[in-house]
């Protein structure tokens, strides 16, 4: 994380240079490459939605060439969206259930899931086009949360993410009223999650925090500012009611 912030420029798919086929295989195959093109194709046609216990032992055969690192054990139900493979990075043991997305959107960005990591339905990954997003071992993140890396988010080991949540480690910036807001760029400082940290179902965590170990946030809170260590914070914006020791 970083206090001070950095500057990050707006850049979206149709300003990327070339031809559409190029620009796609840019987004979402993270490539320039036609041979990486065929891979990507094929495994999104035939493995992605093959379904049953066959669909999960040919995405685990086929994803550990297709992805950055596919652990021991771990495993993808069916319809999990994966743009730039080769930027994911999957520990043993992990197991990503139906509907997850992955939008990594360029080779700069990444996302890296540690050991025996639960990702539940529908959960959005989101990088940005320079951020990452990382999860420590045992991990688990709730149904349709979003995490949004744009500045870097971190959440640490053994931490339980509610569902619907959403964390966005970004802002974007807005001083200049003659021009677009979309225009402007991001201010992004970015969001560590510390390791056994307790987020309800619905809370948001916005960019600049840092929730400190053992914490429990609860359900419907809005987090703008760190939290200490082994607190109880609730409310919007949330505030430590109790301490945990």
């Amino acid at each position: 994380m970083d206090p001070a912030g950095r500057n990050i420029a707006s850049t979206v798919v149709t300003e990327l240079s070339g031809s559409a086929l190029r620009k796609y295989m840019l987004r979402a195959v993270g490539s320039s490459r036609y041979r990486d093109l065929i891979g990507y194709e094929l495994a999104a046609t035939f493995c992605r939605n093959f379904p049953g216990a066959a669909g999960i032992l040919l995405r685990r055969l086929v994803y550990r060439h297709l992805l950055g690192a596919c652990g021991k054990g771990s495993h993808f139900f069916d319809n999990v969206v994966i743009r730039c493979p080769k930027r994911l990075f999957v520990g043993a043991g992990t197991v990503v259930d139906h509907g997850a997305f992955f939008d990594i959107k360029s080779d700069r960005a990444k996302v890296e899931l540690g050991n025996r990591c639960q990702i539940t339905n529908g959960v959005l990954f989101e990088t940005g086009y320079e951020g990452e997003v990382r999860l420590g071992d045992g991990v688990y993140v709730g149904a349709y949360t979003i995490l949004n890396g744009h500045g870097g988010l971190e959440i640490g080991d053994n931490s339980l993410i509610g569902g619907h949540c959403h964390l966005v480690a970004g802002n974007h910036i807005f001083a200049d009223p003659d021009r677009p807001i979309q225009e402007q760029g991001f201010l992004s400082k970015g969001i560590v999650i510390e390791e056994d940290v307790w987020l309800g179902g619905g809370v948001t965590v916005l960019d600049g925090v840092r929730v400190g170990k053992g914490s429990v946030v609860s359900a419907g809170a809005v987090v703008t500012r760190s939290v200490e260590p082994y607190s109880v914070v609730a409310g919007i914006p949330a505030r430590r009611m109790r301490g945990r020791v």
